[in-house]
């Protein structure tokens, strides 16, 4: 009776403690992102119950370090590529491929031969943002947000910036400014990172977008996402 009573107590423990450790996986809240539900849809399917956090774009970088942030989405590793981040993070399956492009204000000129090469513009980035080749920058106009950003081209604070053409449309929907979609940038293939403190949810991850993509969810959400301009976060 005594050793069944030991083991029924170790038993109720260790569940107890797995069910603990899953009820505080913590994920980013997106917000304004067009890819928003895409990703709580990823979350769903995988069966995570995850916490949503949601803070500047630097301070969950910060967070997924240090381990205190599990789940975040949408990046590429050149985004995440510093030391702490790249001993930290386990990459999933890509989940949608686009690409980012120059944001130009519509009533200006632009020489432009090299997209990459923008060293002779200010350029506006995000707070907390990594650009594939921003030591080709002129100076950079930091704000909080893309919005900021996009404000700051329209104030010529900043000459330029860039986003994907997703996030551009729908930012245009919602808020019509004086900006034009200008070339390529970068093209991109969008992945979500799962902190190596838990990998077993990275298989749960991959399996949930392997099925949202074989149903064409992936597509539907983000399509819907970009029309919708009945909120702006």
């Amino acid at each position: 009776m005594v050793k069944l009573l030991v083991v029924f107590v170790w038993a109720s423990v260790s569940f107890s403690g797995a069910l603990q450790a899953e009820n505080s996986v913590k994920a980013s809240r997106l917000g304004d992102s067009v890819f928003r539900d895409v990703w709580h849809a990823i979350l769903d399917k995988a069966g995570i119950e995850a916490e949503m956090i949601a803070a500047t774009r630097d301070i969950r970088r910060d967070m997924f370090a240090r381990g205190e942030l599990v789940l975040d989405c949408c990046s590429v590793p050149a985004w995440r590529s510093r030391p702490e981040e790249v001993a930290a993070q386990l990459w999933s399956e890509p989940f949608f491929y686009t690409a980012d492009h120059l944001i130009l204000h519509k009533d200006r000129t632009y020489d432009l031969p090299n997209p990459l090469d923008l060293r002779s513009y200010r350029v506006g980035v995000v707070q907390g943002f990594a650009y594939a080749e921003d030591t080709l920058f002129g100076e950079k106009v930091i704000r909080p947000s893309l919005a900021d950003v996009f404000q700051s081209v329209v104030n010529e604070e900043a000459d330029l910036t860039i986003a994907n053409h997703q996030e551009f449309w729908r930012r245009q929907k919602l808020a019509p400014k004086p900006l034009v979609l200008g070339p390529v940038y970068h093209e991109l293939a969008l992945m979500a990172r799962v902190h190596n403190s838990r990998p077993d949810l990275l298989a749960r991850v991959n399996e949930a977008i392997r099925e949202l993509k074989n149903t064409g969810q992936i597509t539907i959400l983000t399509g819907a996402r970009i029309r919708d301009v009945s909120e702006a976060e």
